[in-house]
C-alpha cells in the first residue's frame, strides 16, 4: 500500500464565534437569509486568507451532505481546504508538506484574528489552530457529530 505523508490544520469553532457559521432554523426563509449572510462572510474570510497566505485559493464547490454544509477550496501550490459550515463550524486544511501546513496555520491565525470579535474566548480559539499529521487524530465527521449532539443537548 502506498503511504503518503499527510499534514493538516483543523479548527473547531465550538464557541461559535466565526461570522460564517450556519445555524439551522425551522423557518426556511430565515434559514436561507442566514445562509446567504454566512456565505458573504465566508467570501470576506477567503479574501483576507488569500492575502495572508500569499497565494491564490480557488473555490471548487459546495455540498450539502445530510445536515452538513461543506465549502471546498484548493490552494494553487498544493493542498485543499474544507469548511463544514454548520455549527459547530470546522475548518480542515490538508497538505503533503509540513512547511505548507505551517504557512497555512500562521495565515489562518492572522486571518481569524482580523475577523473574530475581540473577546477572551478568541485567544483560546486562536491557540487551538495547530498542525497535525497522519499519526495524530484528525477531526472526522463522526467526532463532529458527537460534538454537535453535545451542543444540542445543552
Amino acid at each position: 500500500m502506498l503511504k503518503v505523508k499527510h499534514y493538516y490544520v483543523n479548527v473547531l469553532d465550538s464557541p461559535e464565534i466565526t461570522p460564517f457559521t450556519i445555524k439551522l432554523e425551522k423557518d426556511l426563509s430565515v434559514s436561507l437569509k442566514k445562509q446567504e449572510k454566512a456565505r458573504k462572510e465566508l467570501e470576506k474570510f477567503i479574501t483576507i486568507l488569500k492575502k495572508e497566505f500569499k497565494e491564490p485559493i480557488w473555490y471548487i464547490g459546495f455540498d450539502i451532505i445530510g445536515e452538513k454544509f461543506f465549502e471546498r477550496f484548493i490552494f494553487e501550490n498544493g493542498g485543499f481546504l474544507e469548511i463544514m459550515m454548520e455549527a459547530p463550524l470546522a475548518i480542515n486544511a490538508h497538505f503533503v508538506h509540513e512547511d505548507r501546513a505551517e504557512k497555512f496555520a500562521k495565515a489562518l491565525r492572522r486571518t481569524l484574528k482580523k475577523i473574530l470579535p475581540k473577546k477572551p474566548i478568541t485567544k483560546i480559539f486562536l491557540d487551538n489552530v495547530d498542525i497535525g499529521s497522519e499519526q495524530a487524530t484528525e477531526l472526522k465527521v463522526e467526532e463532529w457529530d458527537k460534538l454537535k449532539k453535545i451542543r444540542e443537548d445543552n
